[in-house]
């Protein structure tokens, strides 16, 4: 297989899971409840949000990997680590790049959320509306065949990619009206919790 395919299929895999990791958060902030409502079974939303933050990390690690074997263009290990000076695409990849220390930043101090303090992490997990744009961002700009063709916005991938912000986005605009509208499902305050 082509190291650039794999790096695409691996980037693909990456913004899927962790798109579905943004809307299982909403539904957490939302204090959504499988077992009252549907499906009506019972689903640990926090156990399955934790883990597709992991292996989301996971992938987006690995998914600029392979363009090291690649043949043309050649990338290093700088490229990949601190690409504003890779040999494509030096601004889509540093976006991309950002994108991935600060979903590691986030998963990092979700894991120690209770020795951060919840008041203080809860401004840090916002990033992840940050994250979600900067991936979808450089997953939509990117040339997945590196080698300056024209971008093809109607591209499955790219169209793949961009319904994929598109349903954060209206998730995240309906989780906000809809918890406005319903106060008894707005997510707890510090004050709430500690009385």
């Amino acid at each position: 297989m082509d190291p650039k395919d794999l790096t695409s299929y691996l980037g693909l895999a990456t913004v899927y899971l962790l798109s579905a990791n943004v809307l299982l958060g909403l539904l957490m902030s939302a204090r959504y409840n499988p077992w009252k409502r549907w499906p009506h079974k019972r689903i640990n939303i926090l156990k399955l949000h934790n883990w597709t933050a992991y292996i989301g990390l996971g992938l987006a690690v690995l998914h600029p990997i392979p363009l090291l074997f690649a043949d043309k263009p050649h990338f290093g290990i700088g490229d990949i680590l601190f690409p504003v000076s890779s040999p494509e695409q030096p601004f889509v990849n540093s976006l991309g790049a950002i994108a991935l220390y600060l979903l590691a930043f986030t998963v990092i101090t979700s894991i120690y959320r209770a020795e951060i303090g919840r008041q203080r992490w809860k401004p840090l997990h916002y990033l992840t509306y940050l994250v979600a744009a900067l991936f979808i961002v450089h997953g939509s700009l990117s040339d997945q065949h590196l080698d300056n063709s024209p971008m093809d916005l109607l591209d499955a991938e790219k169209v793949g990619i961009m319904a994929c912000g598109v349903v954060i986005l209206a998730a995240t605009i309906v989780r906000f009206r809809w918890t406005a509208k319903h106060p008894k499902f707005q997510p707890r305050r510090q004050s709430d919790v500690s009385a």
